[in-house]
């Protein structure tokens, strides 16, 4: 029987402590003493399983992408068409996270990486792999026959993924709802890979999320 790590589980537990705090009272108020406080620690003894606060931090924000990616994953299944994989990740990449507070998570920490490499480093990871996640669907419908692409399909899932990050920014804000930035996402898509947009549009309400009238 394997050992179990006790320090790797309590740096597992103090991560999520960091999270819940972020999530509840936003980066600026997940302090030190506030991380120690949700994890039922002293400051002090949390900074014996990490060596500093930034430490902490770096380490749900990497926790946070990595579950996101995991959702991206878990949306899809290799029997899917290029299409019908498309409108999983649209689906996934807009909504996943929001009931765990995943996203709101990696958008409190977001503006950090503007004056934090080590910040800039995990959010320039999460953006390269929903890239490669756009990109290889991609690159199956065109094989397939069921996209043709007006742009090089790395501009097309670069502009994909800028499109919905900055989209589920305004749902976390409460100034525009799943269902419209939906429906935008999928008309994007459909413009720039040549799909018919009610047909994609049919696809991403079939994953459960209603898009809204015509």
């Amino acid at each position: 029987m394997a050992k179990v790590d006790k320090k790797e589980i309590r740096r597992q537990e103090i991560v999520a402590a960091a999270q819940a705090v972020a999530a509840r009272d936003g980066a600026e108020g997940a302090t030190l003493r506030a991380i120690a406080a949700e994890a039922g620690m002293a400051a002090n003894a949390v900074l014996y399983y990490f060596g500093s606060h930034a430490e902490i931090i770096a380490a749900a924000v990497q926790a946070s992408s990595g579950r996101f990616l995991e959702k991206l994953a878990e949306s899809v299944d290799p029997g899917m068409s290029p299409t019908a994989r498309l409108a999983a990740v649209i689906s996934a990449g807009t909504t996943a996270g929001l009931d765990d507070d995943v996203s709101r998570i990696l958008y409190e920490y977001w503006p950090h990486m503007l004056r934090d490499a080590g910040q800039r480093r995990i959010q320039e990871e999460l953006t390269k792999a929903q890239e490669r996640v756009y990109r290889d669907i991609i690159d199956a419908g065109t094989s397939a026959g069921e996209f043709t692409p007006l742009l090089d399909p790395a501009k097309i899932a670069r502009t994909l993924v800028a499109q919905e990050d900055g989209l589920v920014m305004d749902v976390l804000a409460g100034s525009a709802s799943s269902e419209y930035v939906l429906d935008l996402m999928g008309n994007l898509a459909a413009a720039l890979l040549g799909l018919k947009a009610e047909n994609l549009l049919e696809l991403i309400v079939a994953r459960g999320v209603s898009a809204p009238a015509r």
